[in-house]
């Protein structure tokens, strides 16, 4: 699977790449704007880009997130597909649809979301101490207490990748997993960000947690034993350039 991901990307890239020639961002023997000023802005080489062109190489992860920085391309539509290559930007300066409502129900929702760092959050998991000691803020449309933190490398790439900020909700259970999906998974010294199943022993008695990457290929699958686990947050949403 990771390595269709790869060519799918590196086909969109190439799709994204002639759009940007016919929208004028590209233009030979421009200086500013040529294919070795492109290059640079993704952290590589002119020539490296024609390898990505015409398919002998694979552009990496952290290239698109720069592309798509840079140039306003849609990481959802580059990433997973979904969508149009480039943003819809709010070019005439209205308020987004969940402002609107703020405004017309006179509504000022609370801040819910708690930021903190990740080794904060692994010392202390969600305790009073995290809420007094760190900065809360809202996102329109996500209730109840939730918890935000930076994510260090690349092993859920291409989902969620270095640089993302994740948000999470606590599990009032850990059976309420489910089998496959992506959670923040803390013990007393770490914080994993893996997709989840269970591991039984011989005797059906369920004893690990399995903690898959989406980049399995870098970051194989590793387990942890049950009882090591002290809190379980699904994660609810991924953002990009936020912190």
């Amino acid at each position: 699977m990771h390595k269709s991901n790869r060519v799918e990307l590196n086909t969109r890239f190439e799709e994204v790449y002639n759009l940007l020639k016919s929208k004028g961002e590209i233009i030979k023997n421009d200086r500013q704007k040529s294919k070795m000023a492109f290059a640079e802005k993704l952290g590589t080489k002119g020539h490296i880009v024609d390898l990505y062109l015409k398919g002998k190489r694979k552009i990496t992860y952290e290239q698109v997130k720069k592309l798509c920085s840079f140039y306003e391309v849609n990481e959802e539509y580059m990433f997973q597909g979904k969508g149009t290559p480039f943003s819809d930007s709010n070019k005439n300066g209205e308020n987004s649809e969940p402002e609107k409502l703020q405004n017309a129900l006179g509504i000022n929702f609370s801040t819910n979301v708690l930021f903190t760092n990740i080794e904060a959050f692994a010392s202390n998991t969600v305790s009073a101490n995290l809420w007094e000691e760190n900065h809360t803020f809202q996102i329109p449309g996500m209730y109840g207490d939730l918890v935000a933190f930076n994510i260090n490398g690349n092993s859920m790439a291409p989902t969620i990748l270095n640089g993302d900020t994740v948000i999470c909700q606590p599990l009032s259970n850990n059976d309420e997993i489910l089998e496959g999906e992506i959670y923040a998974v803390v013990s007393d010294q770490s914080v994993w960000v893996k997709r989840v199943k269970r591991d039984f022993s011989k005797s059906h008695s369920w004893t690990h947690f399995k903690l898959i990457s989406d980049n399995f290929e870098e970051f194989p699958p590793f387990s942890i034993e049950k009882n090591e686990v002290r809190k379980i947050l699904k994660v609810k949403r991924r953002l990009t350039g936020v912190f």
